[in-house]
């Protein structure tokens, strides 16, 4: 089988323009230009079954067996981003131009449109934003699970249009459809996604919106965040902050809007705490914020550890400037944001 691209979108970072893709061909036999450091399949959860006319089967059929990598995983992150990853697949493999193997599985954080962008923000810490990175995938949980083939296309479309913007290290996406009569429809519903971002772009183009600081806190930390937001508007260069209860139009798509918000900010302030980090979308808001914080000359994002969460910060944020704050101590926070280096 040939492999013919069909359709492309180009995003640029502001530094990198990387690319989401989709093309005709079969992902068990990917030339070697085309090979993938991670390929993405998807199934029932803990269930590997090698079906004729799944991804899996065919790749059982090669000689690749998704169930004996499950029973090795070297990340499990189900719980939090709805995938586990392989170890490398090694030379034994080598003929099939893939690296490793991440399996999206549901479970319990949802539906499958709407958690597959947990998955992106999830292989954030497994790609080198050193090198350029190749992902591919099918279109997820239209097989078996039998999911609508445009619902999933647009909300792959969008999830990765997101995190590439923000600068997730993949320097193409490669979206693949082995069947030609289906190609033919995820190229059309391409089409049409493009067709509405390029005008949704424009608009918010000509309404940019600009905060000194974003708030980032789980509900559970309101306290907190009002105490940072009033020592924060004590400074002259500290007036304009963003805070979601306040902020946030309820007829508008929040994540849209908080993604906005956190590009149009300055600085971001993270309040982290178990229920931060238990929270998808705030762990979503501190990966954004350290892609950007990669991106410039200067920091961006300021973590204030705020209650314990029984274990270490990761290594990644305790090289950041961070503030202990711990436990609840509102006199040192109040402290912090008085002093913080926002420009």
């Amino acid at each position: 089988m040939t492999f013919k691209l069909l359709d492309k979108i180009d995003i640029s970072d502001g530094a990198t323009t990387r690319r989401i893709a989709l093309y005709e061909g079969d992902l068990t036999a990917l030339p070697l230009k085309h090979r993938a450091d991670i390929l993405i399949v998807s199934a029932f959860p803990n269930d590997y079954s090698p079906m004729t006319t799944t991804l899996i089967g065919a790749l059982n059929r090669s000689g690749l067996s998704v169930a004996k990598l499950s029973a090795n995983k070297l990340y499990d992150l189900r719980p939090t981003s709805a995938f586990w990853l392989s170890h490398p697949l090694g030379d034994a493999f080598a003929g099939m131009n893939i690296g490793q193997i991440a399996c999206f599985e549901t479970r319990v954080l949802g539906s499958p449109p709407t958690v597959v962008g947990d998955l992106f923000r999830g292989l954030f810490p497994f790609l080198d934003d050193r090198r350029s990175q190749t992902v591919a995938m099918p279109v997820l949980a239209t097989g078996n699970q039998g999911w609508p083939a445009d619902v999933m296309m647009r909300s792959i479309l969008d999830a990765a249009l997101n995190w590439l913007a923000r600068g997730l290290a993949i320097s193409e996406l490669k979206i693949v459809e082995c069947r030609p009569d289906r190609a033919a429809a995820l190229a059309a519903t391409m089409a049409d996604f493009k067709a509405r971002t390029a005008v949704a772009s424009t608009r918010d183009a000509l309404q940019p919106a600009s905060f000194d600081v974003f708030l980032s806190f789980s509900s559970d930390d309101a306290e907190a965040a009002d105490c940072a937001k009033a020592a924060l508007q004590t400074r002259v260069d500290a007036k304009r902050v963003f805070d979601y209860r306040l902020a946030i139009d309820k007829g508008k798509s929040w994540q849209e809007e908080l993604d906005r918000a956190i590009s149009a900010s300055r600085s971001v302030v993270a309040i982290l705490s178990p229920t931060y980090f238990a929270s998808p979308e705030c762990r979503e808001e501190l990966m954004q914020a350290r892609l950007r914080n990669k991106r410039t000359d200067r920091s961006v994002l300021f973590p204030i550890y705020w209650r314990d969460w029984g274990r270490e910060l990761d290594l990644w944020l305790q090289l950041v400037n961070y503030a202990d704050c711990r436990e609840t101590d509102y006199q040192s926070l109040t402290s912090t944001m008085s002093r913080l280096p926002l420009t």
